[in-house]
């Protein structure tokens, strides 16, 4: 009689481990998605993605962007990189080339926006921040009203700013943040 009972464990025991092994097929040569998959259908909360793998990367130079600013929203699109910016009349230090940056933007409101472009706006390269420089002349000619300076809701402006970056390095990445960095919002445009 004791042999039977030990007979029907053994049993029980045989069809419990082929049950197992049939549901995991063969997923110790699988990749490990194998396995959160099957997971996933117990639990969805184990295979959610971590915060860090949420983050959107930063859209290209060409792209529309919108950025809280204190008591508006702006509208902005980094129109395009201009790189060398050539005939500007910037004054450039030994080892420096001219960066322009066009910049088209629109304050949807319902605020009023007045900052200035240069502290607003940054080029970053390989190498860290570009300085803004002033060009007499040329399409990114620096003007006295600046093209963020009182920008009224519902109106819309394009302008460009020169940078001084250093000869062999390509502009990396475009930043903006409202209100010289005091609104705690910004966006930033990959360099392509």
């Amino acid at each position: 009689m004791r042999l039977r009972g030990t007979k029907r464990v053994l049993a029980l025991l045989t069809l419990a481990a082929g049950l197992l092994l049939s549901s995991c097929g063969s997923s110790a040569h699988k990749p490990s998605a194998t396995r959160t998959s099957t997971l996933s259908s117990v639990s969805p909360a184990l295979t959610r993605p971590s915060p860090t793998h949420t983050t959107p990367a930063h859209p290209p130079v060409g792209a529309t962007q919108r950025v809280g600013a204190t008591g508006t929203t702006l509208v902005v699109r980094v129109a395009k990189v201009i790189d060398p910016l050539l005939a500007s009349g910037a004054r450039l230090a030994a080892g420096m080339k001219a960066v322009g940056v066009v910049i088209d933007v629109r304050n949807a409101g319902p605020g009023g926006y007045d900052s200035s472009a240069t502290s607003d706006f940054s080029l970053l390269t390989a190498t860290g921040h570009a300085m803004a420089v002033y060009a007499p002349k040329g399409v990114c000619q620096t003007y006295i009203q600046d093209f963020m300076n009182e920008l009224g809701p519902g109106q819309a402006r394009t302008g460009c700013i020169a940078y001084a970056v250093p000869a062999g390095k390509a502009p990396t990445l475009v930043r903006l943040a409202p209100d010289g960095g005091t609104a705690h919002q910004s966006a930033s445009w990959v360099v392509p």
